[in-house]
């Protein structure tokens, strides 16, 4: 488990811990293009922090393994998270854990587009899960944040968030990786060394099973993106029925 670290935001405290890991250099420049690496290490391979949506930097990715070099992409997921609430004058009215608890899973929306990249041999995924502080300044009235997403006003407004502690870390490297979130029943050969057919109800049911009803939610999306990284195939169409196989 990694100490707590202070520093005010989240992208910066992982940025310079990597850094540290790797006696790299940050904010490098890629060659003659407009894109900034987040972290050059020692060898010349890039690490890349990517706090929300994975596939913004699928066209880089994409540059980078092209150049021959090395890229990690460092994803971090609130598996928990305080709440801190300041008041206008700075004074901490409040701290709270949240009840909200993320997971892998919540980021399949933001990889569809760079999904095929993760299985280059070049290409790491590092997921970290984390314990996250969320810093908030309380408004005097609702009000609507910087980026304008909110349907609703609410009456704070956020300031950043903070890294207490990488819990563990979960690497996605090869095919047998990315295999490995397809429910165990369809990865494990019959007899006759044949790897079983289901369906999308199948896959969900075995899920629920296996991580509950929240992440089985997601596998519609799931079986979408390891479709597209040709990890699972249409092996027969029957009716409305499409009957998939784990690709070997």
């Amino acid at each position: 488990m990694i100490n707590t670290y202070n520093e005010s935001d989240l992208h910066s405290t992982l940025k310079k811990l990597y850094a540290l890991e790797t006696n790299g250099q940050m904010e490098v420049k890629l060659d003659d293009t407009q894109w900034i690496c987040d972290i050059v290490s020692e060898d010349g391979n890039v690490i890349e922090i990517q706090t929300s949506n994975l596939s913004a930097l699928t066209e880089k990715t994409q540059y980078i393994l092209e150049t021959g070099r090395k890229i990690k992409i460092v994803h971090p997921v609130t598996e928990t998270k305080w709440i801190e609430l300041y008041g206008t004058n700075g004074e901490l009215l409040h701290r709270k854990k949240s009840p909200k608890k993320a997971s892998f899973y919540d980021s399949l929306r933001g990889m569809t587009q760079i999904a095929p990249l993760f299985l280059n041999k070049n290409c790491t995924l590092e997921v970290l899960y984390c314990e996250i502080t969320e810093q908030r300044r309380k408004t005097e009235s609702p009000a609507q944040n910087a980026t304008k997403s909110r349907r609703r006003l609410k009456d704070w407004l956020p300031m950043g968030k903070k890294l207490e502690k990488i819990l563990r870390r979960e690497r996605f490297k090869t095919r047998e990786d990315w295999k490995k979130l397809v429910p165990e029943k369809f990865r494990q050969k019959d007899e006759n060394g044949n790897l079983p057919a289901f369906r999308k109800i199948d896959f969900y049911n075995e899920m629920e099973k296996e991580k509950g009803a929240k992440t089985a939610g997601w596998s519609p999306l799931l079986i979408w993106i390891l479709e597209k990284m040709q990890l699972l195939k249409v092996s027969e169409v029957k009716g409305r029925s499409r009957f998939y196989t784990v690709h070997p």
